[in-house]
C-alpha cells in the first residue's frame, strides 16, 4: 500500500462521514430471532451474530449479499453482478451455511465448474427489515447446514409499514455503476379493515456484468424482476394469521459469438407461506409459532458451444421443491432460583431435487447427430428432514449467571429417483441421524459489561449431488457415486465480551472450530486407455477432511460527539487441513473496515474505509511451491444522504482513489505466476438511489 494512499485514504475517512437512525442503532440494543428461534437481545446470545438492517442495505446502496457484508471482514461473499452467491463465515461456506428466508429454507447451492452455478443470492433486498449471520455451529436449532452458522433473512410485514398510520406507499429509483444497473421500486401497505393489513413490494432492475478494472471480462446482460406480497390477519389480540407470496425472476444472457458461444440462463423461484402466531397462554407454552411453506427453485441454461465440425445446443437444469412445516414453542418457568426461558419445537422439510440435462449436436453439413438426449451429472434425489429441538435460557436470580443448554435431534434419509441414465451405478438409499448439543454461558458483570462462553455442535447430510454424482468424459475420467458418505461434523467454541453504554458498544471474540468428515474429490484409481500414455482416472467424493479454523474478531462503535459516529471492525483467522497440514484457502487474510459518520442537519456523511493485508500464510501447490500471497489494499468508499420530507436520497462513491486490487479469496491456492487481472475489483464508480413516501 503507498503511504501517499494510506495518507489520503485516512485523511479523507477522518473528515467525512450515516444518518441519526443509523447512529441509534448501532450503539442501541438490537433484536435478533437466530439464538434462539424467537426475539431476543442481542447482548442475551452466547456467540456472535451479525445483523444488517434495512437501514444499513438503504444506506450501503447495497443491492445483494456481497454489498450487504462490504464491511465485515469475518464475511467473505462470492458472485456478483446478477451471478448465484454464496457466503463464507469464518472459513466456511457454500452449502455449510444455511440461508432461512421468513422462516422457511432456501435452495441449495449446486457446485460445478469454477463456482457456483445455482447461488443463495437469487433474491432482492428491496422489503428486507433484518439479516442476521449467527458465526458458528447452529445445529442444535436449524439442523443440518448449519455446519459453519445461519443467515436468517426477515422481510418487512404490513405492520412494519403502518407504524405510523392506516396507510403507506413509496417509489424508489436506483443506479449501480460496477453493473450499470438501473433499478425502480415500490412499497405499498394497507390497513385493509380492523383484522386485515396487506403489503406489496415490487423491483425491476437491469444492469449488465460487474467489470474487473481493466474492464476486459466477457459481457452480459441481466434483468430481474421480484414481488413480495404479504396478507396479515388479526384473528384477537393473541392471534394472528400470515400469508405470504414471494417470487423472483432472474434473466441472464451473454452473447461472445452469435450463434456460436451463447448462454441464455433463467434462474427463478416462488413460495407461499402461512405463518401462525398466538400468545395465548396455556399449560405448555405461552407463545406458539407455526409455519408452512412451499418453495421451487429453477435454473434453466440454454447453451450454444460450436466446435469444428458440430454445434451444441445444451439445456441443462436445476430443479428443487421445499415443502416446510415448522412448530415452535415459547414457555416461560419462574422458581425461586431460577427463571427459565424454554423453546421447543419441531421441524419438517421435504426436498426433491432434480437435474436434467440435455443436448442436441447438430452437424457441419445442416443434419442433426443427436436430438435432446439425456446427459448424465447426477440423478434427482428425494430428502426428508426431520428434527425435534429443545432450548433452555436459564437465568439464576440473585447471581450474575446466565446459562443456555440446547438439544436437537434430527432424522434424515436421501434416496436417488429412479433413472435409467444411472441402471449401472449404485445409488443406495442413505438413512442416519444426528444429535446436535450446544452449551452456553454468560457473565454479567454490571449493568455494562459481560462476558460469554459457547460450545455448539453442526452437522450436514452428505448432499445429493456428491453422493450421486455419477458421470466423467471418455476416456479420460469418470466420477464415481458414493452413498456411503458420512455427515459431515463440527465442534464449535467461542468465548467473548461485550461492553455498551449510551455512546460505546464494544465487542471481543475469540473462537475455534474443528470440522470432521469433510467432503471432498478423491483420486481413486486409473486405467490405461485406447491412446498410449492417457489414462483414464477415476474420481470420487469421500470423507477425507479433518480441519481446523480459529481466530478473533472485534468491533467498536462510539459517538465521538452527538453528531459524530465511530465504527471500526477487526478479524482474524487461521486454518489447516489436518491430514496435508497445508492452510485452507477459505480463510481470509488479516482485514478491517473504519467507518466515520457525521451528520448536519438532514445531511448525513459516511466515510468508509477497508483494509486488508496479504496472507502470508499460503499452500503449497504439487511442485512444493508457495501458491499467491495476493496483496494488501486499502480502498476508501463515501457515502452521503438527505431527508427532506417525503424525500430520501442516499448517493455513493466507491473505491474513491480508483485503486487496483484483488481479493485474496478470489485467487488463493493459484499459482503466484499466474495473471489475476480477471478477478480484479471494479475502479472508482458511482451508485445511487431516491425515493419518494406518499
Amino acid at each position: 500500500m503507498h503511504t501517499l494512499t494510506f495518507k489520503l485514504s485516512l485523511i479523507a475517512t477522518a473528515l467525512i462521514s450515516s444518518s441519526s437512525a443509523f447512529a441509534e442503532k448501532t450503539i442501541a440494543e438490537r433484536i435478533v430471532v437466530s439464538g434462539s428461534r424467537f426475539e431476543q437481545k442481542l447482548e442475551d446470545v452466547t456467540g456472535s451474530v451479525t445483523v444488517i438492517t434495512g437501514e444499513d442495505i438503504d444506506r450501503q446502496l447495497a443491492v445483494d449479499l456481497q454489498g450487504m457484508f462490504k464491511y465485515d471482514p469475518s464475511i467473505s461473499t462470492t458472485g456478483s453482478g446478477g451471478q448465484g452467491q454464496t457466503l463464507t463465515v469464518r472459513g466456511v461456506g457454500g452449502n455449510r451455511v444455511v440461508f432461512i428466508k421468513d422462516g422457511r429454507r432456501t435452495n441449495d447451492g449446486y457446485a460445478g465448474g469454477s463456482g457456483y452455478l445455482v447461488g443463495r443470492g437469487y433474491f432482492d433486498v428491496a422489503g428486507i427489515k433484518q439479516v442476521e449471520v449467527a458465526k458458528g455451529a447452529a445445529s442444535s436449532l436449524y439442523g443440518s447446514d448449519a455446519l459453519g452458522g445461519i443467515v436468517v433473512i426477515t422481510t418487512k410485514d404490513p405492520s412494519d409499514y403502518l407504524n405510523s398510520g392506516s396507510s403507506f406507499a413509496e417509489f424508489g429509483l436506483g443506479y449501480q455503476g460496477d453493473s450499470e444497473q438501473v433499478a425502480v421500486d415500490f412499497s405499498a401497505a394497507k390497513q385493509l379493515t380492523d383484522n386485515f393489513a396487506a403489503s406489496v413490494v415490487l423491483s425491476h432492475r437491469e444492469g449488465e456484468e460487474v467489470q474487473n478494472y481493466s474492464e476486459t471480462l466477457p459481457g452480459y446482460d441481466t434483468e430481474s424482476t421480484a414481488l413480495l406480497m404479504k396478507l396479515q390477519q388479526r384473528i384477537d389480540d393473541k392471534r394472528t394469521l400470515k400469508y405470504t407470496l414471494d417470487l423472483f425472476k432472474q434473466d441472464t444472457t451473454q452473447v461472445i459469438t452469435p450463434k456460436v458461444q451463447e448462454t441464455d440462463d433463467t434462474d427463478s423461484n416462488y413460495a407461499f407461506a402461512i405463518d401462525y402466531n398466538s400468545a395465548l397462554k396455556t399449560t405448555w407454552y405461552d407463545r406458539f409459532q407455526g409455519h408452512a411453506s412451499f418453495s421451487r427453485y429453477e435454473q434453466k441454461s440454454q447453451q450454444i458451444s460450436d466446435a469444428t465440425n458440430y454445434t451444441d445446443f445444451n439445456d441443462y437444469r436445476f430443479e428443487q421443491a421445499i415443502l416446510g412445516l415448522r412448530a415452535v414453542f415459547n414457555k416461560e418457568i419462574s422458581t425461586q432460583q431460577h427463571q427459565h426461558g424454554l423453546v421447543y419445537g419441531a421441524d419438517i422439510d421435504l426436498y426433491d431435487t432434480t437435474r436434467p440435462r440435455f443436448k442436441t449436436r447438430l452437424l457441419a453439413d445442416g443434419s442433426t447427430d443427436f436430438e435432446n438426449q439425456k446427459q448424465k451429472a447426477f440423478p434427482g434425489a428425494d430428502t426428508t428432514l426431520v428434527g425435534l429441538f429443545v432450548q433452555d435460557n436459564i437465568t439464576f436470580i440473585n447471581s450474575n449467571w446466565s446459562l443456555v443448554a440446547g438439544l436437537r435431534y434430527d432424522y434424515y434419509t436421501l434416496a436417488a429417483k429412479s433413472d435409467a441414465l444411472y441402471a449401472d451405478t449404485q445409488l443406495n438409499d442413505i438413512d442416519e441421524s444426528a444429535l446436535s448439543p450446544k452449551l452456553g454461558a454468560i457473565y454479567q458483570v454490571n449493568n455494562n459489561l459481560s462476558f460469554y462462553g459457547q460450545y455448539g455442535r453442526g452437522f450436514k447430510i452428505p448432499p445429493h449431488d456428491q453422493a450421486y454424482q455419477s458421470h466423467g468424459v471418455e476416456p479420460f475420467y469418470q466420477i464415481l457415486a458414493n452413498a456411503d458418505l458420512n455427515p459431515e461434523k463440527s465442534d464449535s467454541f467461542e468465548l467473548g465480551m461485550r461492553y455498551s453504554n449510551d455512546d460505546v458498544n464494544f465487542s471481543l471474540s475469540v473462537f475455534h472450530a474443528s470440522y470432521k468428515d469433510f467432503i471432498e474429490t478423491a483420486t481413486v484409481g486409473s486405467e490405461p486407455t485406447f491412446i498410449p500414455g492417457v489414462n483414464k482416472t477415476f474420481y470420487q467424493y469421500q470423507n477425507i477432511s479433518e480441519t481446523g479454523i480459529r481466530g478473533i474478531e472485534m468491533n467498536f462503535a462510539a459517538h465521538l460527539t452527538d453528531s459524530l459516529l465511530l465504527e471500526t471492525s477487526i478479524a482474524y483467522a487461521d486454518g489447516e487441513n489436518k491430514e496435508t497440514d497445508q492452510p485452507l484457502t477459505s480463510i481470509s487474510p488479516l482485514n478491517g473496515a473504519l467507518l466515520l459518520s457525521q451528520e448536519f442537519n438532514d445531511f448525513v456523511f459516511t466515510g468508509a474505509w477497508r483494509v486488508a493485508k496479504s496472507q502470508s500464510d499460503v499452500p503449497v501447490d504439487m511442485n512444493g511451491q508457495k501458491t499467491t500471497q495476493g496483496q494488501g489494499y486499502g480502498v476508501l468508499d463515501l457515502y452521503a444522504s438527505v431527508e427532506l420530507q417525503q424525500w430520501r436520497v442516499n448517493i455513493g462513491l466507491s473505491n474513491v482513489f480508483d485503486k487496483h486490487y484483488v481479493l485474496y479469496e478470489l485467487i488463493a491456492g493459484q499459482s503466484q505466476d499466474a495473471d489475476f487481472s480477471q478477478y480484479s475489483q471494479p475502479g472508482r464508480n458511482f451508485a445511487a438511489h431516491i425515493s419518494y413516501q406518499f
